[in-house]
């Protein structure tokens, strides 16, 4: 089939979104769904045309769909085979939720940051000394910082968003910091702490383990980049969930998988949608939980 073939197709079935019978426009709307990514520049184009309530509604919902399936399998793709690369989860997160930014635009600044940070680093560095030189680069140099005290908003958790205005909420913030210490080969895990994400940096006189072979006497120190890469210690987790009156458990002082870091990325989100009374975006990012339940 030629793409001139298939675009005058696709047009055709188009130009049937105003069709008032339901159930064919049920079939015509599985059609261009069935042509994935390839629909949504031509339903944008379409749209700038489009003056009836219902074609232009359709319209919407049809790009918004496809741009969901795509996600979806873009993520399930991700967790059964690349999930060590963080980055490109948030990407394809961000993208979804930011479709003006695409993801390559993302990746390249993310690179920068970590080609200026390898340049700085030594192996003859201790530990806190690493952490010292990327908070350096990451706060001094990048002029990263967290937003305080500001209503739950979903751009705060995007990447487009965080490179172009150096601020992030704590997860963000502690998710782009996790990102360039893997890429930099340090043994760094994201800590699925309630209410606030924290990273490990775990013993590194010896070579990186899977994540779930470490135990807690393995953990060096915890870091929190949303204050600035300050280093703290055990009892200070412990003093926070006293705080929060929950049950201590193990996987507060323990690394998680980027699995898990992603699945509560999009947790986050999910919540932020429904207190803000979105209930379609939840649905949407609920059903891109279930990419990433493997």
């Amino acid at each position: 089939m030629t793409e001139k073939k298939v675009n005058k197709e696709l047009l055709a079935l188009i130009r049937l979104l105003d069709e008032p019978d339901e159930k064919i426009f049920d079939t015509v709307g599985k059609k261009i769904i069935e042509y994935g990514t390839e629909a949504v520049p031509v339903l944008e184009d379409a749209w700038g045309y489009m003056t009836g309530k219902i074609e232009l509604k359709r319209a919407e919902e049809l790009i918004e769909q496809i741009r969901l399936e795509n996600a979806f399998h873009q993520l399930e793709k991700w967790a059964n085979g690349a999930s060590d690369n963080l980055l490109e989860a948030f990407a394809l997160i961000s993208v979804f939720h930011q479709p003006d930014a695409p993801a390559d635009a993302l990746i390249e600044p993310v690179q920068k940051i970590y080609r200026d940070l390898w340049l700085e680093m030594n192996d003859e560095l201790t530990a806190l000394e690493k952490i010292r030189v990327v908070n350096h680069i990451f706060f001094d140099v990048y002029r990263f910082e967290g937003r305080q005290n500001e209503v739950a908003d979903i751009h705060t958790y995007m990447l487009d968003n965080l490179l172009r205005t150096q601020r992030g909420n704590p997860f963000s913030l502690a998710l782009l910091y996790l990102i360039v210490t893997q890429k930099l080969g340090l043994p760094v895990f994201g800590v699925n702490l309630p209410h606030h994400f924290i990273l490990a940096y775990m013993d590194d006189t010896q070579l990186i383990k899977p994540v779930n072979n470490y135990i807690e006497n393995e953990v060096l120190f915890y870091v929190n980049p949303f204050n600035r890469g300050t280093v703290f210690r055990k009892s200070e987790i412990e003093l926070f969930i006293k705080q929060l009156n929950i049950k201590m458990q193990d996987s507060f002082f323990l690394p998680c998988d980027n699995l898990t870091v992603v699945r509560r990325f999009l947790n986050e989100i999910m919540i932020i949608y429904q207190k803000n009374h979105k209930p379609t975006k939840a649905e949407a990012v609920k059903y891109l939980l279930r990419a990433v339940s493997v």
